[in-house]
């Protein structure tokens, strides 16, 4: 299974009528499309940062049905162009191969945490499984959905943690419990010692508006 995601940013004074835009537009294609994109918005992270993603089995059958929208889909090439007028820069793709899951992770809940870490290319494997390690544990502690996927084309060599909640508030009192816990500490610092320090990480905390 693969993860696609859209990252865009929107001009803080024209956030409303870009967000308003842009699900406009994904309600669009999901009325016409195999797939089901789903819109969200930044609760912890950049302000004016949105994002669509969609899962598919065959990512060559979904990019070329993207391209197809682009080139024939006069409506929604009018959206896109509409939403286009709120952006301050250009939106980054990426696409992420799906390892490992736990719990419901397929279900799309409410609220989502990433955390990416863009690392060197032997850093990966042992990347992947500490990550796969942690989701497991994590699961199994507070019973957060994960899901850990890695990517390479259009973002460097890089895993990413997905984890899934039922609210912000979950969010909250969920970390608490992680960062208590011996076990989720000493995971942490094996990470850190086994796979070495990111050349990159970033987190951030979205909720899902479409």
């Amino acid at each position: 299974m693969y993860l696609w995601n859209r990252e865009m940013f929107l001009s803080p004074s024209h956030l409303n009528e870009g967000v308003a835009g842009l699900v406009d537009a994904v309600t669009h294609v999901n009325s016409v499309s195999d797939y089901e994109f789903r819109v969200w918005a930044t609760v912890l992270g950049t302000f004016g940062r949105v994002g669509v993603g969609s899962t598919c089995e065959d990512f060559g059958a979904f990019s070329d049905e993207m391209a197809t929208r682009g080139m024939e889909d006069e409506v929604f090439r009018a959206k896109v162009d509409a939403v286009g007028q709120s952006m301050a820069g250009n939106p980054e793709d990426s696409v992420w191969n799906i390892l490992h899951t736990t719990g419901d992770a397929y279900e799309v809940q409410p609220v989502i945490a990433i955390i990416d870490n863009r690392l060197e290319v032997d850093q990966m494997p042992g990347a992947v499984m500490g990550s796969i390690d942690m989701a497991d544990y994590l699961n199994g502690l507070t019973g957060t959905a994960v899901t850990v996927a890695v990517s390479q084309w259009g973002t460097g060599p890089s895993v990413r943690m997905m984890f899934g909640y039922d609210s912000v508030g979950q969010v909250q009192e969920r970390t608490a419990v992680a960062t208590a816990d011996p076990g989720f500490m000493e995971r942490a610092k094996a990470f850190q010692n086994d796979v070495g320090r990111s050349i990159e990480s970033r987190s951030s905390v979205l909720r899902r508006i479409a």
